[in-house]
């Protein structure tokens, strides 16, 4: 009888598959808005805003749960294609073709990672995260040229990202122009509410910027809030 009964009101049920969409995943029962989303689309395959919808349950579950990420990736494309211009397709893209690409630079296969984050760049060339996975993908290769010069594509986004100032700051006192590196460095320090572990590495670089400057005044309290492995030629902690 109970059985009968909830098919009765199943059948009953005039919603459209996209209305049980949405309230399942108001509710958040994301496996059940998947199907409802799935079921809509393959009868409505160009409603964006469904698409859209249904691109975002997928991201949520694969955040909280993995999987694979290729049909997030799929959907994305299929929305980048028909709005370019959508912002938020831009983010999500990027985002999804970012971490691919430090995947796949995880497992060494370089190629593939320069050709995804080299996406994601020009997908969302407003935002420095991918040139600057870039620099790090160059920098493992050796391909130190190359890796300078996507930090410095990346930094001129300004992303919160207190590694690549710290990269590329140390790259700077390499070639000798201190005060560059002296400014990129500070910005560590002023990113320290993203990260402060870094902050000593970056003091150790920023006293031999100060030194090579002829700065010892600067240079003293940088190399004592320094990492302890920090050792300058002609300088002594208190």
């Amino acid at each position: 009888m109970a059985v009968a009964a909830l098919l009765a009101v199943a059948c009953s049920d005039s919603r459209s598959d996209l209305e049980r969409a949405r309230e399942a995943a108001d509710y958040n029962d994301r496996a059940r808005a998947i199907g409802f989303y799935q079921s809509h689309l393959v009868d409505h395959p160009d409603d964006f805003d469904a698409r859209l919808e249904y691109t975002l349950i997928l991201g949520e579950t694969w955040a909280f749960g993995g999987g694979d990420p290729e049909p997030i990736l799929a959907s994305l494309e299929l929305l980048f294609a028909e709005e370019p211009g959508n912002l938020r397709v831009k983010e999500l893209l990027a985002m999804m073709l970012v971490r691919k690409g430090q995947a796949a630079g995880e497992a060494r296969r370089y190629g593939e990672a320069e050709e995804l984050l080299q996406r994601a760049a020009d997908v969302h060339p407003d935002v420095g995260t991918a040139s600057y996975h870039l620099g790090v993908i160059y920098e493992v290769q050796q391909r130190q040229e190359d890796a300078f010069d996507a930090w410095i594509v990346a930094a001129l986004k300004r992303p919160p990202i207190p590694d690549l100032y710290l990269r590329l700051g140390r790259e700077y006192l390499t070639r000798g122009q201190l005060d560059r590196a002296v400014s990129t460095l500070l910005l560590v320090e002023e990113l320290r509410g993203t990260s402060t572990y870094l902050i000593p590495q970056a003091n150790c670089i920023l006293a031999q910027a100060y030194m090579q400057r002829g700065d010892i005044d600067a240079a003293q309290p940088r190399y004592e809030a320094a990492d302890d492995g920090c050792h300058i030629p002609g300088m002594e902690r208190a």
